[in-house]
């Protein structure tokens, strides 16, 4: 009975290590695989802000439609304070920042370089890459969809802005057209002015982005019911648009 029990239990270890997918990245990562067998999942890559890790907004992607796979990365880069950032960043007067911008472009490989191992190791659909950032975390999905936007299906931008750099990046303006953006802020943000959103919004709209949906809510730097409620819908149509109304038979 012994023996069965030890062969039991290594039979059950031997199936984990099977059936593990092991990613190939420098960045500490959780993963929520697809609860819904699709033939190749849909994936979100969660962004965390300023100051903060891998599990703040990882809890979100239990409740996202069950076709995603969703990983939240921890950034690579540690603040005085002892948490994590994308970039170093100094808080100035009037909401304002001064930042390393390239601490930001080593992030940005490494997220990069993430997205496509972990679409291999766990045969996920690499057409259909959403990034889901938070203050600084969408300040770099802005700036990941700008320089690679043939990676990178839609962005949702969280209480962020876009870095000047990121606005001098030159992206294929037909690859960025398709890109879909879901942006949102507080009125009453007392970190990053909701103003650097509605600067984003027009960015984009001038880069003649064809799907873009930006809203405001009464909140302050935070994330709020209704919010989660709206950019869990337009995950849902982002990945099943609408289709189109056949010709009417002549």
């Amino acid at each position: 009975m012994i023996r069965f029990k030890i062969l039991s239990v290594l039979f059950f270890v031997l199936v984990l290590k099977l059936n593990a997918q092991t990613i190939k990245t420098e960045l500490t990562y959780l993963v929520n695989p697809a609860l819904k067998k699709v033939a190749k999942a849909p994936v979100v890559i969660i962004l965390h802000g300023y100051g903060s890790n891998e599990e703040d907004l990882f809890d979100i992607s239990k409740s996202f439609d069950p076709r995603f796979t969703t990983f939240s990365l921890r950034a690579p880069n540690t603040t005085k304070e002892g948490g994590f950032c994308w970039y170093d960043l100094e808080f100035l007067p009037n909401q304002q920042f001064k930042y390393n911008y390239d601490q930001a472009k080593i992030s940005r490989a490494k997220i990069l370089s993430f997205i496509s191992n972990a679409c291999k190791a766990y045969h996920l659909d690499s057409t259909q890459v959403f990034l889901m950032g938070f203050s600084q975390g969408a300040i770099m999905s802005y700036d990941l969809a700008l320089f690679k936007p043939s990676k990178i299906k839609g962005v949702i931008a969280l209480s962020g802005r876009l870095m000047e750099e990121s606005k001098l990046l030159k992206p294929d303006p037909l690859q960025l057209s398709k890109v879909k953006f879901f942006i949102a802020h507080g009125y009453s943000d007392n970190v990053i002015k909701v103003d650097e959103s509605e600067k984003a919004s027009e960015f984009l709209n001038l880069k003649k982005v064809s799907d873009l949906n930006f809203k405001k809510y009464e909140m302050p730097h935070a994330i709020n019911g209704q919010e989660l409620n709206d950019l869990k819908a337009w995950l849902i149509k982002a990945i099943n648009p609408p289709e189109k109304k056949e010709e009417a038979k002549k």
